[in-house]
């Protein structure tokens, strides 16, 4: 019986010892990250049966288990994701907010100063110094618009080298999680190895972090990860590489793909934020959705100036008699055209050229070729698509392909027929800031003075005004045809009509017949509009401008500031401006919101997750004093059962 008495005491005195270690081994873990909290196990040891009854020999030690909820732990991860992913985004918007509302404010000072310039040059157009600080305002505008364009072309590389760089993270942590996973079914063949499982879930919640993933726990032990519960990242003990390859149809547009490791030729594609999540689909997000359609935004707003100003240079003479020529760059150059077309065929060629300044919208778009010879045009950022019916293709006479997407303000070129397959990317507006350049040299370039003018007769019964512009593509009127009489006859039915004729009264009138309903007459090289309502028998002339002084088409440059035409007629450059400013602005406010809830939401798991895992140094201390006194009380078990056998054995 001593010797039961000796075997249950060092029974009890190993399982104190293992308490004791497994307590120690808590404290001092407790700052020790994804550490769970482990826990002892024990069961009594079997029984012996004597004189009728059974009687127990002991305890031992069962397992050492983790408290680990799974529910919990996966909880944590998918908050993990959001939080991270959440909290990344807002920093880069807050960069780019920042940006946008220091250069905003540069360009529309430089605005105000241009327009204060244009105005004293309207009061002396023939003073050199008024029309060379117009030049030096321009080409400030200009200088703001390029190094803002600069500014985040450089912003574009940096993230290319981070989605690169966290990429490899990636792929390093995916590795460790398979060589684990190894080391684990190695390890479990003997009993629990809390520890590796510890390291395991610490790798997989930093790999929650920079992708959005969800795992499988397999009967051996081992633990497949899914990128987004689609592509695997790890399976077993082996790991997907991630890698960046150069984009298509953008190469600067990098992409990532998933390499198998037992076929390393054959790669899957991921598609950037769409299936990402995390820091590294923050990074594709801030890059594809935000800084591209920024850039084209503030693209837009310089082709829109350009355009602007060109075209009012191209009514007027300058200081030396000369026709106006561009005052900016032209929009429409044959560079800029091609850089506004991207293909993944290098076969295929095009070229976008802007038809209105006033409808662009500032979207890129994908174009895709369809079987039945239709075109999709999709807006990569609203999903808008439009269907261009093959019926409206033109095809040129050497096979190229025509089409004009009147209502988004550009039409497009492409040298042949592309394949089905063929990824094209149409980006009308995303160079505009990097092209703005002033194309004239010296003030009296400027061409302040107009070529044609409109007087009213001084017995007119209205106050109705008449502008004149000159547009191209139509015939031009002769210099003897000038002066042009305007007069507002009855047309016989009661109703008003407009009969212009030349300076001869040649007849049939040059034009005969009411405005259109924005007030515009147009024939051969002119459009007028009519300002205010007329009244029978009024008249207006139409002559060609005397003097390369006078501030006729200056008037045009100043009106400029007020003028609405960007985003169908209901934007200034300065309100289409603002408007960019407050939509990152409210972006980066709406982002902030979310990355704090989501920061509350993942502290809410993550403290649930502790109160099951997390080491207490209170509830360790009184464990400590706990196994300290079952040690104690089972060597006294020892030293009682080796007395009582010292005695025995003493008796004779």
């Amino acid at each position: 019986m001593a010797v039961d008495i000796y075997q249950t005491g060092v029974s009890g005195l190993l399982a104190a010892q293992r308490q004791l270690a497994t307590t120690g081994h808590n404290i001092a873990n407790v700052n020790t990250e994804g550490f769970h909290r482990q826990r002892v196990e024990q069961g009594t040891t079997l029984h012996t049966y004597s004189g009728g009854q059974f009687y127990g020999t002991g305890t031992r030690v069962t397992d050492v288990t983790r408290m680990y909820q799974e529910y919990a732990f996966k909880d944590v991860l998918m908050n993990n994701t959001e939080q991270a992913g959440a909290t990344a985004l807002y920093n880069q918007l807050t960069f780019l907010d920042q940006g946008l509302t220091n250069i905003n404010k540069g360009i529309s000072t430089s605005l105000d100063d241009l327009y204060k310039s244009i105005s004293s040059m309207v009061d002396s157009p023939g003073n050199l110094g008024n029309r060379e600080l117009v030049l030096a305002n321009a080409k400030d505008i200009a200088d703001h618009f390029n190094g803002y364009y600069n500014n985040m072309s450089q912003e574009m590389v940096i993230k290319n080298r981070d989605i690169e760089s966290r990429a490899s993270h990636v792929s390093s942590i995916t590795a460790g999680i398979a060589d684990l996973n190894q080391q684990i079914f190695n390890a479990g063949q003997n009993g629990t190895p809390n520890d590796l499982l510890d390291q395991r879930d610490r790798l997989i919640q930093e790999l929650g972090s920079q992708v959005q993933i969800s795992t499988i726990k397999e009967k051996n032990g081992m633990i497949s990860v899914m990128l987004n519960g689609r592509e695997p990242l790890v399976s077993g003990n082996q790991a997907y590489e991630m890698e960046v390859r150069a984009g298509s149809p953008d190469p600067q547009q990098t992409e990532l793909y998933l390499v198998n490791p037992n076929n390393p030729d054959r790669a899957t594609r991921v598609k950037g934020s769409q299936e990402l999540g995390g820091e590294l689909g923050a990074l594709f997000h801030y890059r594809d959705k935000v800084l591209g359609p920024n850039l084209s935004d503030m693209g837009k707003t310089a082709i829109a100036i350009a355009d602007a100003y060109n075209q009012i240079q191209q009514q007027g003479v300058d200081l030396n008699g000369e026709p106006g020529q561009n005052f900016f760059n032209d929009i429409n150059s044959p560079q800029a055209q091609a850089n506004r077309f991207l293909s993944s065929n290098p076969d295929i060629k095009g070229a976008v050229e802007i038809t209105d300044t006033g409808k662009l919208t500032g979207g890129e778009y994908t174009l895709k070729f369809q079987p039945n010879g239709n075109y999709m045009l999709t807006d990569i950022n609203s999903g808008t698509k439009t269907v261009i019916e093959a019926a409206d293709v033109i095809e040129g006479s050497n096979g190229e392909q025509i089409i004009d997407v009147a209502e988004l303000g550009f039409k497009f070129t492409l040298n042949e027929q592309p394949n089905t397959n063929d990824e094209m990317q149409l980006r009308p507006t995303r160079q505009g800031a990097n092209d703005l350049e002033v194309n004239l040299n010296t003030g009296d370039q400027i061409a302040a003075s107009g070529t044609v003018m409109v007087s009213a007769d001084k017995e007119n019964a209205s106050t109705a005004k008449v502008d004149v512009m000159l547009t191209d593509g139509t015939p031009k009127l002769a210099e003897s045809a000038y002066p042009l009489t305007i007069r507002v006859e009855d047309d016989g039915a009661g109703n008003l009509q407009y009969v212009i004729t030349d300076k001869d009264n040649t007849q049939p009138a040059l034009f005969t017949g009411v405005p259109d309903n924005e007030g515009k007459i147009s024939f051969n090289d002119l459009e007028l509009t009519v300002r205010g309502e007329a009244k029978e028998f009024d008249q207006f002339q139409v002559k060609q401008a005397k003097g390369s002084g006078n501030n006729s088409n200056a008037l045009a440059f100043a009106d400029l500031q007020n003028k609405k035409w960007l985003n169908n007629g209901k934007s200034t450059v300065t309100d289409n401006l603002n408007q960019i400013t407050v939509e990152i602005g409210g972006l980066t406010k709406n982002q902030k919101v979310k990355a704090e809830a989501a920061q509350a939401t993942y502290n809410q798991s993550y403290d649930r997750m502790l109160s099951t895992s997390g080491v207490n140094l209170d509830e360790e201390a009184a464990n400590l004093l706990r196994f300290q006194q079952s040690y104690m009380a089972s060597a006294r078990v020892v030293s009682v059962a080796s007395e009582t056998m010292n005695t025995l054995l003493q008796i004779r």
